[in-house]
């Protein structure tokens, strides 16, 4: 019985995280924002300092969440980001807001 218990909370408990999760895919040539993590922000600016880097293209999908960028001048960004770290960029958004 308290086996059963413990399988039904295990379910329940996957069922609920799984609901909030939402994926995030994106297609080769898409244009994408890259999270700035505070090793990366510059500590003069404090506060308002940007989250996001400027605009970077999708080269290739690896399958796993994973995604390798190029600057929109062509040349690669070295490593791998997840989807977790980008942000999809609308042609409307990209005209209309200047870059940081």
């Amino acid at each position: 019985m308290e086996e059963f218990r413990e399988e039904a909370t295990k379910r329940r408990t996957t069922k609920r995280f799984n609901t909030k999760v939402k994926m995030k895919s994106f297609c080769q040539l898409n244009l994408v924002w890259c999270m700035r993590t505070k090793a990366r922000k510059n500590l003069v600016q404090g506060k308002i300092a940007p989250n996001r880097e400027s605009p970077f293209r999708v080269i290739k999908n690896l399958q796993n969440g994973a995604y390798r960028l190029e600057h929109l001048d062509g040349r690669e960004i070295p490593g791998t980001w997840n989807t977790s770290h980008l942000k999809f960029i609308s042609a409307k958004l990209m005209f209309t807001q200047p870059l940081a």
